[in-house]
């Protein structure tokens, strides 16, 4: 069989997640992107979060079912993890260099971190579900001797980290190619502010529109009208800095990467027109442009129709 070309997609986790529960909960999105030929790889972020460093409600109670990680029967079986951990509940002064080194042995050595988590009948399925797919991903790319990383896609914290290594990616991870899209769900942008402590990580971003304007990468930013974990102003924060080479998407909902079809559609849609070279383009009558003004007219023409749909599926969406 010939070599060709195997087209990865990272998928970070939200913060108090890891990737069998990301896997689970993006199952829909997942599923449409290795019907075009994708390979969705998940990785599990490096910090272990203890007791102390989940979220918790005013009464002093966990609120892992407002970041909606797992079920709450199941919270004690699962092994929760972050890119970095957050002192003092927030996101100064953190360090995340585990997570670059998490990211550099997968492209390097193939190495995933398992889930170390002790299986519990609540997570069995998620547990074998993720087998199958893993199984069926080896299976649809057999005989391809090359690997390329075309895309991250992340939620929330995983989000906010795939945003610190999308610009500079093919130098922080010696590739041979920059990243072609990034897709970042109900994210954020780390305060790289002296007063934040984070300042020795500005220059993972870019440097100004000169810097920005030599990336080839495109980003899609989606988040939900009624999110109350990540609030709308902190999406478009992020949406900022790389606003000329962004599209906005948003959903008539809350923290979760959507899974009902008309999204799952206009995601995997959007990747399609990032990727397609400039001969497909002419031949199909798209552009950026077009591409762009279709996804913000679709976040700003009445979805009422959609939203029932929407709604009746919320149970299946991936949080935190």
């Amino acid at each position: 069989m010939s070599t060709t070309s195997q087209k990865t997609i990272l998928f970070l986790h939200g913060y108090t997640q890891n990737a069998s529960i990301f896997r689970a909960k993006s199952s829909a999105l997942r599923k449409k992107l290795m019907k075009l030929g994708y390979n969705c790889v998940y990785l599990n972020a490096p910090y272990v979060l203890t007791p102390a460093d989940l979220p918790t409600s005013s009464d002093g109670d966990s609120s892992l079912s407002k970041f909606g990680s797992v079920a709450s029967d199941a919270e004690h079986h699962i092994t929760y993890r972050g890119w970095w951990i957050k002192p003092n509940k927030g996101n100064d002064f953190v360090e995340i260099d585990k997570s670059f080194d998490a990211v550099k042995n997968y492209i390097n050595k193939g190495e995933i971190l398992p889930d170390d988590e002790e299986i519990k009948k609540e997570n069995i399925q998620i547990k074998k579900e993720a087998e199958n797919e893993q199984k069926k991903d080896k299976e649809a790319t057999e005989g391809k001797k090359s690997e390329e990383v075309v895309g991250i896609i992340g939620f929330s914290q995983g989000g906010a980290f795939a945003n610190l290594i999308a610009h500079n990616f093919n130098t922080l991870f010696n590739t041979n190619t920059s990243l072609k899209f990034v897709i970042l769900y109900s994210s954020f942008k780390l305060d790289t502010l002296k007063r934040a402590g984070n300042e020795k990580y500005m220059s993972y971003y870019p440097l100004g529109q000169d810097d920005l304007d030599q990336s080839s990468t495109r980003y899609l930013h989606v988040l939900g009208e009624l999110d109350t974990v990540v609030d709308e102003s902190r999406s478009l924060a992020i949406y900022e800095t790389t606003k000329s080479r962004s599209d906005l998407l948003k959903h008539p909902g809350g923290h979760f990467v959507p899974n009902s079809k008309v999204y799952v559609d206009q995601v995997c849609n959007w990747i399609q027109s990032v990727t397609t070279d400039e001969v497909e383009k002419s031949k199909n009558g798209t552009n950026d442009n077009g591409v762009k003004d279709e996804t913000n007219k679709f976040s700003q023409k009445d979805t009422k129709d959609d939203i029932d749909d929407l709604l009746a599926m919320m149970d299946g969406f991936g949080k935190a």
